[in-house]
């Protein structure tokens, strides 16, 4: 599989099915309609940035999205990771490596210095991922559903 990384913003069908189903490989209930609406949301205008890799078949075998925020404590923005997932026929080949360069780049770009991950994935080998490229565990987050 050539691995290009492809920033997207206009998702056909068969692509918001394809992201879909990576986002349920995390867990996640998910389906094509709501999906496409939080797609249509993420957008660059909107501090978003989302980025697919897609198979000799040309369809997503992995998907990331990045957001860049403002802290309270900073006057440079921070970029954070909010979404990466591989599926298994793309793992261990690079793609996941190059969906985060892809990442660390744009967040340069946009005059990031402190880049954050969010791993909701409760596995080891997800956080020795981020372990083996820098990220470091910095606190703990606490979620509440109202």
């Amino acid at each position: 599989m050539t691995l290009l990384v492809e920033s997207i913003t206009t998702w056909s069908d068969t692509d918001v099915s394809d992201v879909a189903a990576l986002v349920r490989l995390l867990g996640h209930e998910v389906d094509d309609a709501a999906m496409r609406a939080r797609l249509e949301r993420l957008t660059p205008e909107a501090g978003h940035r989302t980025w697919v890799v897609r198979g000799e078949d040309g369809r997503p075998v992995a998907v990331a999205g990045a957001q860049v925020t403002w802290a309270y404590a900073s006057d440079e923005p921070t970029a954070q990771l909010l979404l990466l997932v591989v599926d298994d026929t793309a793992r261990r080949l690079g793609t996941g490596s190059a969906l985060i360069g892809t990442f660390e780049a744009w967040a340069v770009e946009q005059g990031a210095r402190r880049l954050s991950a969010v791993s909701a994935a409760a596995t080891d080998s997800a956080h020795r991922f981020y372990q083996k490229r820098g990220y470091h565990d910095a606190g703990v987050r606490y979620t509440k559903i109202a």
